[in-house]
Parts: C-alpha cells; sequence; structure tokens
C-alpha cells in the first residue's frame, strides 16, 4: 500500500540510478517577446544534455533512458493527508506504520515498514475499498503519530478533518510523481544574462524563458573559478623585526590582513630568520606558513659555491632532499607546535646571480636546475616533505614563463637585453624556437608531468612573476590534477626589482625606491593577472622593506620607513578577496575602455567582491551588470588614488540599479567595490 515517490540509495552521494524520461520543452525569448536563436539551454546536473535554439527560439531537450539523477532530499519530517494522498517525507530513514479504519473501528488495512528509507511516500486512500464510508487514518514516523479523519462523498469531492496535528486543506487533488528531482535549466545566450530556474520534473511542456539583455561588462556570480588562500609576504633576509610591522602587514583591521608567511631555509637546514615573525603572524590570524631554500651546501654543488647557481650533485639528492623534509619539525618545535603548511625543495630554479651589470642583480644564494633535472629530484624530495606532514609546492621558478617554455623574457631597461638565461634557451619575441636541448630547458611544470612520481607528489604549483610581470595560463595539454586531485596555483614571490620594466624611479644602479600611484597600479595589475590569467589562489609579495646600501632598491612594499601606494593596492585585493571566496567569471571585458582591468570574487554566504584598476590619467564610468545570484544591494568603495590611501577614507555606498553598478573610477586609482 505505501507507494515510494523517490528511493534515496545512498544519503552521501544523493543520487540514484533508474530509467528516467526527460522531455523539456519552451521558447526562448527576448523582453520584447521576439525569439532568441543560438540560445544554449542544457540542465546542471545533465551537462551532456544541451541544445541551441534555432531562429524560432524554440528548444527541446528529450531522452530515455538509465541516467544518473540528483534526487530531492526532504529537508524536514512531515506526515500531511493531501486529498486522496496521505503523503509523509523522510529526511532520514525511519520506522513508518499506517493504519486506516472505519468509523466503527474495524482495521481494514495495515502498512508496516520497519527503516524506511530517506525518500517520500505516499498512500491512495481512494483505492480502498470501503472509501464510501468515514475512514479514520492513523500514520506514525517514529514516535510522531497523526490522525486524520476522511470523509468522501458520492460526487468525487470529500472533506478532511485533522483530529490533532495540523488541519489539511480539503479538495485537493495532487498528480502521482515518479521522482522527485533536483535540477536546474540553464540557459545562456550572447549579449544577454544567463537565466537558472529549479526544477523538480524533467517532464514538462511549454517551459519558455525570457532572458534580459546585458551590455558590456557582466560579473557571473554563477560561474566561479578558484578558491582563495589569501595573500602574504616573505621575510627571508629581512625579518618583520618591529610589532609595526607585523600589525601592518597581517592585521585584518588596520593592516593588510596577510595570512601567508613565507620563510627561508639555509644551507644547514636551520631558518634563515629566527622563529618570532611566524610566531608574532600567528597572533594575529596567519593561517599559512610556507618555506623554501636557496642553495645546497657548496661542498654539494658542481661549482663549490653557495652563490651563482651551480647544480646539485646527483650524489647528493638523497641527503640534500632528506634535509629538506626535516625541515618543517624544526619550524614545528621552534615556533612551539605551530606547523609548516607547505615547502617547496627550490628558490628559483631558474635563476643564477651574476653580479651587478644588466640584467644582473647581485652575487647570492642560488642554485639552478634544468626541467628534467629538477623532476627527476622532486620525486625523490617531493614524497618526503609529504611524509613529513607538509604539502610539497614545485617549482617556484622566477619567471612564470618558465613554468610552461623554454624561453626566456624580454627586455630590460634601459639596455634591451633578456634575462640572464643561464640555460641559454633563447627569449621569447626574439627567437623563433628554443636554442637548448630540451632535456636541457625549463618548462619545468612539463618535466614535473612526465614523471608521474614527481606529478603524483605535487600538491601546489608555484611561481614567481618576475621579468614578465604576467601570469602564463595553464597549457590545454597538461591535466590540471594529479593522483591528489586538483592542483592549485600560488604566485610565491614578485616585486619590482632594477633593470625590468615598472621597477620604480630610475633605472639599474640609479634606481631609487618608489611610492607612486603609477607603481602601487602596476603592483594591481599583477595581482589581477594572476587572478585571472594564472588563476593564482595565493599571491606573495616579497620583502617588507629596502635593503639595499647605497642605493635604494624597490623590491619592499614600504619605502624608506614610509607606507607606499603599493602597501594600499596590495590591500584593495589581500583585505576584502579574503580566504574561501572565488574567483567569478567577468564577461564583456572586451568592452572596457584601454587599461581599465577587472577581476571579482564572491564567499558563500552573499558577500561580492569587485576590483577594478584604472591606469589611465582621466577618471572613467563602467557599468557593470551582476548576474547568474543574488544581486547586492549597493557597494562600498575602497579606493586607492594619488590623493587617497584605500581603507583609510570613508566612501559613500554606490547603489546598484535594475542589477548594475555603475562604477566610477579616478585616474590612475585601484577601486575595490564591497557589496553591503
Amino acid at each position: 500500500m505505501l507507494r515510494r515517490v523517490t528511493l534515496y540509495l545512498s544519503i552521501l552521494t544523493g543520487l540514484a540510478l533508474g530509467a528516467q524520461t526527460i522531455n523539456l520543452s519552451g521558447t526562448v525569448k527576448n523582453k520584447a517577446g521576439n525569439p532568441i536563436a543560438g540560445a544554449m539551454v542544457t540542465l546542471a546536473k545533465q551537462p551532456d544534455l544541451k541544445i541551441t535554439t534555432g531562429a524560432d527560439g524554440k528548444y527541446h531537450l528529450t531522452t530515455v533512458g538509465t541516467r544518473s539523477v540528483s534526487l530531492m532530499v526532504p529537508k524536514a519530517q512531515s506526515i500531511n493527508l493531501n486529498g486522496n494522498l496521505l503523503e509523509i517525507s523522510l529526511p532520514d530513514p525511519s520506522p513508518v506504520k499506517v493504519e486506516i479504519f472505519d468509523v466503527k473501528g474495524k482495521l481494514l488495512q495495515k502498512d508496516v515498514m520497519l527503516n524506511a528509507s530517506t525518500g517520500y511516500y505516499h498512500v491512495n486512500v481512494a483505492e480502498i475499498s470501503n472509501t464510501a464510508n468515514l475512514l479514520v487514518i492513523k500514520a506514525s514516523v517514529g514516535k510522531n503519530l497523526m490522525t486524520f479523519r476522511y470523509v468522501p462523498f458520492k460526487n468525487g469531492n470529500y472533506s478532511v478533518k485533522s483530529a490533532h496535528g495540523n488541519s489539511v486543506s480539503s479538495g485537493v487533488k495532487l498528480e502521482k510523481v515518479a521522482a522527485a528531482i533536483n535540477d536546474t535549466l540553464k540557459v545562456t545566450a550572447e549579449k544577454y544574462l544567463s537565466y537558472s530556474k529549479a526544477i523538480t520534473n524533467y517532464v514538462q511542456e511549454a517551459l519558455d524563458v525570457t532572458l534580459d539583455s546585458a551590455d558590456g561588462v557582466i560579473v557571473q556570480l554563477d560561474k566561479t573559478n578558484q578558491l582563495i588562500r589569501g595573500f602574504g609576504i616573505n621575510n627571508t633576509w629581512g625579518s618583520l623585526s618591529s610589532q609595526n610591522a607585523i600589525d601592518k602587514c597581517f592585521n585584518k583591521e588596520t593592516g593588510l590582513g596577510l595570512n601567508v608567511l613565507r620563510i627561508g631555509m639555509q644551507p644547514d637546514g636551520n631558518a634563515y630568520e629566527s622563529f618570532d615573525d611566524i610566531k608574532n603572524a600567528r597572533k594575529l590570524g596567519c593561517e599559512y606558513f610556507i618555506g623554501t631554500v636557496w642553495t645546497a651546501p657548496k661542498e654539494w654543488k658542481s661549482n663549490n659555491s653557495e652563490n651563482d647557481g651551480g647544480s646539485l650533485n646527483k650524489d647528493k639528492y638523497q641527503d640534500w632532499a632528506t634535509r629538506i623534509a626535516a625541515f618543517p619539525a624544526k619550524v614545528k618545535q621552534g615556533t612551539g607546535g605551530i606547523e609548516l603548511y607547505a615547502m617547496s625543495p627550490q628558490n628559483e630554479t631558474d635563476f643564477a646571480s651574476c653580479g651587478m651589470q644588466e640584467p644582473c642583480n647581485g652575487n647570492y644564494q642560488t642554485m639552478l636546475w634544468t626541467g628534467k633535472d629538477y623532476a627527476d629530484f622532486f620525486a625523490i624530495a617531493g614524497p618526503k616533505i609529504k611524509a613529513a606532514g607538509c604539502k610539497a609546492m614545485a617549482p617556484e621558478a622566477s619567471e612564470w614563463l618558465h613554468a610552461w617554455s623554454d624561453f626566456s623574457a624580454c627586455c630590460t631597461e634601459p639596455g634591451g637585453v633578456g634575462s640572464s638565461d643561464p640555460l641559454k634557451c633563447g627569449y621569447l619575441g626574439k627567437d623563433s624556437k628554443p636554442k637548448c636541448d630540451s632535456t636541457k630547458g625549463y618548462n619545468y611544470g612539463r618535466w614535473l608531468y612526465r614523471n608521474k612520481t614527481a606529478w603524483d607528489a605535487v600538491d601546489i604549483f608555484s611561481t614567481h612573476q618576475y621579468d614578465t610581470q604576467v601570469a602564463e595560463p595553464w597549457p590545454a595539454d597538461v591535466p590540471r590534477s594529479n593522483a591528489i586531485g586538483t592542483i592549485e596555483v600560488w604566485q610565491t614571490e614578485m616585486s619590482g626589482v632594477k633593470w625590468w620594466p615598472e621597477q620604480g624611479t630610475g633605472t639599474g644602479n640609479n634606481l631609487k625606491c618608489n611610492g607612486t600611484i603609477q607603481n602601487g597600479v602596476a603592483v594591481a595589475r599583477w595581482i589581477q593577472n594572476a587572478l585571472t590569467v594564472g588563476e593564482a589562489s595565493a599571491w606573495c609579495y616579497w620583502w617588507w622593506t629596502h635593503l639595499s646600501s647605497g642605493t635604494n632598491d624597490n623590491e619592499g612594499i614600504t619605502c624608506q620607513g614610509t607606507l607606499t601606494k603599493r602597501y594600499y593596492t596590495f590591500g584593495n585585493f589581500s583585505r576584502y578577496m579574503r580566504p574561501g571566496q572565488k574567483v567569478v567569471e567577468i564577461a564583456g571585458t572586451e568592452t572596457l575602455p584601454a587599461k581599465v582591468l577587472l577581476v571579482a570574487s564572491k564567499d558563500g554566504n552573499g558577500k561580492v567582491v569587485i576590483v577594478a584598476i584604472n591606469e589611465t590619467t582621466t577618471a572613467q564610468t563602467v557599468p557593470i551588470t551582476i548576474s547568474g545570484g543574488t544581486v547586492p544591494a549597493s557597494f562600498k568603495p575602497i579606493i586607492t588614488s594619488a590623493n587617497k590611501d584605500g581603507w583609510k577614507e570613508n566612501e559613500s555606498e554606490v547603489p546598484v540599479t535594475n542589477g548594475v553598478l555603475t562604477a566610477s573610477l579616478e585616474a590612475m586609482s585601484v577601486t575595490t567595490f564591497v557589496s553591503n
């Protein structure tokens, strides 16, 4: 007698297999009532089933067969008598008993299920032979008992009175449903806002759709990309020695709100700086501590020096990997229990320091790897790092370009030469093909992928953004996953360095540290590019302050002891694009004015963040349409410009009208819009 409407085979997955007929049809039109051709219609849970509308705007999604269907799980337990149907909803497995009596108390029918599965059930009371008489229905789920009186009439109508519990309206006749599904019909079309509609039935006719037109830029809340882990800074050779520096970096209320600190390991296996930075940063909520190494001991290297490159002797691969893998335990011991989140076995695999002449920047600890040799070494070091309870990062090349290519960056200022290119492979834009043998070049990502042991050990794909100052997209010929799962991208070091564009005031050895808004806007562009093109989950600056003696470099986030515009533009991201948010796609960016850039993110609670960069010398107005989710009523702008220092200002809220945020961007500025 009890008939299961929806059967859940697995509470954990929410999936059931069965012969499901899909028959959805309708017309896609615009607000003027005209059909839209070329609209894509699909189902969220059946992505392989899709159709494009023709000139008449009509669509027909249809199939019959055994398909994996996401079934609707009841949100609450309920017992109701609707018309002739006694309906029971079970959010969890439970005993169920239904008894039907005549007016004299005689039991007519009884059905007991000792452990009914999660789902929907009904009893068609009209099918009982004694329905010409008054009936009493008792239904229980666990200890919850409901009693109903069923009074039929000759004309087929009926009256229902509840003896106790909620009253049920009479005269309701429900259709019999074979399976309650939980899916979403999605419709997209060029120059229109996307449309989504929840459906509970795969058989519906005349399911018509009206799309709103959208011109210009559209923030698509229903299209998310990578998870944001956060933003950070490095302390190797530049300890955050004062409480002021710690506060300015990690305090969420008054500072940047950073949550990543990158530290370094010396050749002897100890940290470069004291562990005080880690302990103080943790007090302010810093979540991720990551480590890296600059060089092995000189006696283990081909050039017998800690400086200027040289490679690790192959007979020392095991020894060096073992020493690196011991570093996380030293961090934990030295900090009183704070654990290292991730470890890279080499800083800048592609760089060999080479003096002070263009394009070089000093003589310091470096160690050089070919892509093939690094993959062989990481196949040893990666598993050891993971066995130490730490995530393994690779390859951490200085040029993002070297992660997926043998070419090096070009060109420096003022001489217009290429980067140091220690493996002599040639330059992007100057050479038609790499000059080096592929086994002796960079291309670290592909060499890691070719070595299965190495690839499966990669938890985080780490890189720097120097020289080209742009990110590289993940290539189509390399999967974005391994045996562990999806691989995140982290940009772990970047700043303005001499000889390269946007280094600051002056060039080369005459470089002066720079605090102008132009430099701040450039830093914002680096971050925006890393988030959108490189799909980075984390982005880290290099130093807190400059360290060069005699001349001031531009590698610090502060300049001559004062906060710079790049400090505040960094904060336009770090303070508001918080861990746990996801980057969302933006359509129509080709309509933006030249040198205006956008990136957006959202969290799971409806907060939306949009960062707009205006690199022009005039103010710009950009209408931004918000679609694919709940549209915020207004946004609070945080502006960093020549005359404004971000969150230190107090700007008026900007309303959203008809789904459009009209973004007013000051000349040469970075504006973060945070929804309210």
